[in-house]
């Protein structure tokens, strides 16, 4: 696919608006679908981009609905509440505050077909073929007359759709939907039992679940201590949350439980006992919580390749099965569906637990490990295989793969190392590198990384 990527489309904000991708999505989305749900993070480019996707949906027939900031697992289950055809999530994920995407849910929330996604990514690239024989006359005009201020327009009709208020603006067709923060609260506390007296830590990264995220721990009953706790999008993953957790995992003491969340909240990394707890180590954790409660029927936990073979280890202890996918949550939802099991997740902290939702949340993902320590005492030990992760620069990844000079330098290491460990090597979905992953069996690691790093350039 050219626009779709393991997680939606991603680039640089600047980019995405330049050649008027949101504008050509909601174009290609407003073709086939009635009702549209739209959110965003925090990010300063967020609002833009929904003003440029809200003008390509108003090509069609489509209503839309505007939710406002939302983490991303919050739009999902608003999607489910409200029956929508699609719902989109504007946003970057774990990326850096000048990157911005868009993440296309189908209907009532669920995670969109590979087919589905396919077909969305044929129109995109038909809708540019048509952009470019024509002016810009077209877009300008639009632009200029478009959505200067949803929110300043005169709004009239209200309706009410259960806890949720839609006011409905007839020169539009934009719905403004207030309550949705709060119905997914309600819907999150409604899973879990009390936590009462439980010391945790939290970074919020300053996204979307800043504020949120404590409000609902200590409505529960936890105690907490929050960090990056203010929505921020020009600070959004800088030196915090998910993907920086070395420094916040220092802090975290050892009576309490940390989590450090992603920008848009569909992920987690937890701290426990003085050790990072990553995505593997969460299955681990929450597939021992299902397997007491018999919820795993089939003994079978997905994951993905770059899930530790040390985790594959500690499942089949359990008399659990793993099986591995492509990395991206798409293919785990997938495999979860064909295979009929309820539990899988990415080592990145992004965990699908169908008894609880279509779709990554973090925050039930955290609170889930709260009620394994809480039913059987303690979170399990989980040491993985040390893994070496290399980004190799390259304008075009896919092609750079196949290159001569790639698969010798590849074929040399896996001469000198495949009896040592496992290699993967995937091209980035979202930044123009080639990403070469080795998990390494022996107890010695350093050696070996030195000499693949030097081996493939890289410091």
């Amino acid at each position: 696919m050219y626009y779709f990527g393991t997680d939606g489309i991603r680039n640089k904000a600047a980019k995405l608006l330049a050649e008027r991708i949101p504008f050509m999505l909601g174009k290609a989305l407003s073709k086939n679908a009635y009702k549209i749900l739209v959110a965003r993070d925090v990010r300063e480019s967020s609002l833009d981009i929904e003003k440029q996707l809200c003008l390509g949906l108003l090509e069609g027939d489509a209503k839309i609905y505007l939710a406002g900031v939302l983490p991303t697992p919050a739009l999902a289950y608003i999607a489910q509440v409200e029956d929508a055809d699609f719902a989109v999530m504007i946003t970057a994920s774990h990326n850096p505050p000048e990157y911005n995407g868009l993440k296309v849910f189908g209907r009532c929330g669920k995670k969109l077909s590979l087919d589905v996604e396919e077909k969305l990514d044929a129109s995109l690239q038909e809708i540019s073929r048509e952009f470019a024989k024509q002016t810009d006359t077209h877009f300008a005009s639009a632009t200029a007359n478009g959505l200067d201020d949803v929110s300043a327009d005169v709004l009239s009709d209200d309706e009410t759709t259960g806890p949720l208020k839609i006011t409905l603006s007839p020169e539009h067709r934009i719905r403004i939907v207030e309550g949705a923060e709060f119905l997914y609260a309600m819907h999150i506390k409604k899973m879990f039992p009390r936590f009462d007296g439980t010391k945790v830590r939290i970074d919020c990264a300053h996204g979307c679940f800043a504020e949120l995220a404590k409000r609902i721990f200590e409505s529960l009953g936890v105690l907490v201590s929050a960090e990056n706790d203010t929505r921020d999008g020009s600070r959004v993953n800088v030196n915090s949350g998910s993907t920086h957790i070395e420094e916040f995992a220092k802090k975290v003491q050892r009576d309490e439980i940390g989590f450090a969340f992603d920008g848009d909240g569909d992920r987690v990394l937890a701290v426990y006992d003085g050790k990072v707890y990553d995505g593997d180590a969460i299955l681990l954790a929450i597939a021992t919580l299902y397997r007491i409660q018999g919820k795993l029927k089939k003994k079978i936990v997905v994951g993905t390749e770059l899930s530790s073979s040390r985790l594959q280890r500690e499942l089949a202890f359990q008399n659990v099965a793993l099986l591995r996918t492509p990395v991206g949550d798409k293919y785990i939802l997938d495999a979860l569906n064909n295979e009929n099991c309820v539990l899988g997740g990415e080592k990145s902290g992004h965990i699908i637990m169908l008894d609880k939702g279509m779709t990554g949340d973090g925050l039930v993902t955290a609170l889930t490990l709260l009620e394994v320590k809480k039913t059987i005492g303690s979170l399990p030990t989980f040491s993985a295989y040390p893994m070496l992760n290399l980004n190799i620069p390259a304008e075009n990844p896919k092609e750079y793969q196949h290159s001569d000079e790639f698969k010798a330098k590849m074929s040399a290491a896996i001469t000198l190392f495949a009896k040592h460990g496992r290699f993967v090597v995937r091209p980035s979905g979202t930044e123009p590198v080639l990403r070469i992953t080795f998990e390494c069996f022996d107890a010695d690691e350093k050696p070996i990384f030195a000499k693949l790093k030097k081996l493939f350039g890289v410091d």
